[in-house]
C-alpha cells in the first residue's frame, strides 16, 4: 500500500515537472518568436517612412523648383513638358502610394502563410516601382528640358544626360539590391516563428 502510494507521489511529481517543462518551454518559445517579431516590425516601420518619403519629398522638391525656377510660358514645348513631368509624377506617386499601403498592411503576428503572400506582393510593387521609376525618369527629363527651354543638341547636354542615366540605373540596381536583402531576412525571421510554432 506504502509502495502504491510512493509510486502514485512520484508519478505525479513527474507529470507536474512535465508541465512545468512543457510550460517553460512554451513561455520561452513565445518570447523568441516576440524578439523576431519585435526586430521584423522595426525594419518595416523604416520600409513605411521610405515610402513616404518617396512619395511626399519628390514632389515637394519638383513643386518648389518649377514655382521658384521656371517662367509659365504661353508655348507648345512648355505645356508639352509640363504634360509628361504630370503624367510621370501621377505614375510615380502611384506605384509608390499602392507600395505603401502594402507594406503597412503586413502585420507580423498574422499567420506565417499570409505574411508570406503579402511580402510577395510588396517584392512585386517594388520592381515595379523601379521599372516604372527609371521609364518616367527618362520620360521626365524631356518633360523638364522643354520646360527650361534647355539646348538639347549640345555636346555637353548629351554627356550630362548619359552621365545622369547611368546615376539613375546604378541608384535603382543598388534599391533593387538591398530590397532584397531584406526580403530576405523577413523570410528567414518568418521561417524561424514557422519552425517555433510546429515544434
Amino acid at each position: 500500500m506504502i509502495k502504491i502510494m510512493e509510486w502514485t507521489e512520484l508519478q505525479a511529481l513527474w507529470q507536474q515537472q512535465d508541465a512545468r517543462i512543457a510550460e517553460s518551454t512554451r513561455i520561452n518559445k513565445e518570447i523568441l518568436k516576440r524578439m523576431i517579431r519585435k526586430n521584423s516590425e522595426k525594419r518595416l516601420k523604416w520600409m513605411k517612412f521610405w515610402a513616404a518619403y518617396g512619395m511626399i519629398v519628390p514632389i515637394s522638391v519638383v513643386c518648389i523648383a518649377l514655382v521658384s525656377n521656371i517662367k509659365f510660358r504661353n508655348e507648345w514645348d512648355f505645356y508639352l513638358g509640363l504634360i509628361l513631368l504630370v503624367i510621370t509624377f501621377t505614375i510615380d506617386l502611384y506605384h509608390t502610394y499602392q507600395y505603401y499601403l502594402s507594406i503597412r498592411d503586413i502585420n507580423f503576428t498574422n499567420q506565417v502563410a499570409k505574411t508570406k503572400k503579402q511580402l510577395i506582393q510588396v517584392d512585386k510593387l517594388k520592381r515595379n516601382i523601379s521599372k516604372w521609376g527609371f521609364l518616367t525618369f527618362l520620360v521626365a527629363l524631356p518633360g523638364v528640358c522643354l520646360i527650361a527651354q534647355l539646348p538639347v543638341i549640345n555636346l555637353r547636354f548629351v554627356i550630362f544626360i548619359i552621365f545622369i542615366t547611368l546615376f539613375a540605373m546604378i541608384k535603382y540596381y543598388i534599391h533593387l539590391k538591398r530590397f532584397k536583402k531584406q526580403l530576405s531576412s523577413f523570410n528567414a525571421e518568418l521561417n524561424e516563428i514557422e519552425q517555433l510554432e510546429k515544434e
